[in-house]
């Protein structure tokens, strides 16, 4: 069985050995800590001492797994040193090691998750002088409350273990006397029964994987984010957007004459139709009369469009600043990107 395990963890792995981790673009970060490699580190030959930090973002969240697990356990009466399956050793917390592997893929697919959608800064990392990467006190920190969730998660296989080595001690299988926690008792954060459970009550959070719940950073700088969805901060969002739709504008922008100069070689000139005049002369008397009426009440005089408008419409979709313009998605896309000075009446909308 041993044998089988240790077959079954080295495809798995395997498997693990290309996932990728983002960094920010202005980080310059060894190729290695650009993807999860191999489980065992070079340093020890075996998964401590991390040399990546996708693997030590899994050892840290499996120390807080196992944290969890050893409360459970000494909540319950179990020392969690004398183990069922792992091998009893010095400095090692065995029954915690047994108890802890069915939440751990739970852990790892918050870590996938994680890596699929946070991108990472270089400061949330620091590597030691032996090669070993660890976290910064930052990352760990907004880590750390998932131990919550690791708690909620091994909680119904801690009480199944106990309740099983209860009913050992209650046969009088080689035990002298009958273990597990004292009636109404509550240790750490675990309330323990009075008496053992029939069946295992597993909670709602076990069938469902924890999604990741650190901070974004901007893919340009590293910069925190404080939107998720959000992929560049306020400072790079200009650049990033000028140089997405750099190659882009200029075919768009030139596609429209070109179709236009096609029909009206093939005879029929959209532009001089019927309807399309009666649009825009009903357009242009509806903007007149929108101009006359409105009064300059000098409380705009102090203010710049470029400067102090145009930043906040970047982060306004087109249509938005379409539909308060009264005007075409073209328009508001040419005002968002500050080819056109709308009127003074619109600044205030």
């Amino acid at each position: 069985m041993l044998i089988a395990e240790a077959q079954a963890a080295e495809a798995y792995w395997d498997a693990w050995s290309s996932v990728p981790m983002e960094f920010a673009r202005r980080d310059r970060v060894p190729d290695h800590w650009r993807s999860f490699g191999m489980r065992r580190s070079p340093l020890t030959l075996a998964p401590r001492n991390a040399a990546n930090p996708l693997n030590a973002i899994l050892n840290y969240l499996y120390t807080l797994l196992e944290v969890e697990t050893r409360i459970a356990l000494i909540g319950r009466g179990l020392d969690s040193g004398l183990a069922l399956f792992h091998a009893d050793e010095a400095n090692r917390q065995s029954l915690a090691a047994d108890v802890m592997e069915p939440v751990r893929p739970h852990v790892d697919a918050f870590v996938l998750n994680l890596a699929r959608t946070r991108t990472f800064s270089v400061k949330d990392f620091a590597e030691t002088r032996e090669g070993a990467c660890r976290l910064a006190s930052s990352l760990a920190q907004e880590l750390a409350p998932t131990m919550a969730q690791w708690a909620k998660l091994v909680a119904p296989y801690a009480e199944n273990v106990a309740r099983h080595v209860a009913r050992l001690a209650r046969s009088g299988l080689g035990i002298a006397a009958p273990i597990g926690p004292k009636p109404s008792t509550d240790r750490a954060r675990v309330k323990v029964r009075v008496r053992p459970i029939a069946v295992p009550v597993v909670p709602k959070s076990v069938r469902s994987v924890p999604i990741a719940t650190a901070r974004n950073a901007c893919r340009s700088c590293g910069a925190k984010l404080t939107i998720r969805k959000r992929l560049f901060c306020d400072q790079c969002l200009p650049d990033r957007r000028e140089e997405a739709l750099g190659g882009v504008i200029p075919g768009f922008r030139a596609a429209g004459p070109a179709k236009i100069a096609a029909m009206r070689a093939a005879g029929h000139d959209p532009t001089t139709t019927p309807e399309a005049q009666r649009r825009r002369v009903a357009s242009a008397s509806q903007q007149r009369k929108a101009v006359v009426a409105w009064r300059d009440d000098g409380s705009l005089d102090s203010v710049d469009f470029r400067r102090d408008i145009l930043p906040k419409l970047q982060r306004l979709p087109v249509r938005v600043i379409a539909e308060a313009l009264g005007a075409s998605v073209s328009h508001g896309s040419k005002v968002r990107s500050g080819w056109l000075v709308p009127h003074k009446r619109h600044w205030q909308n």
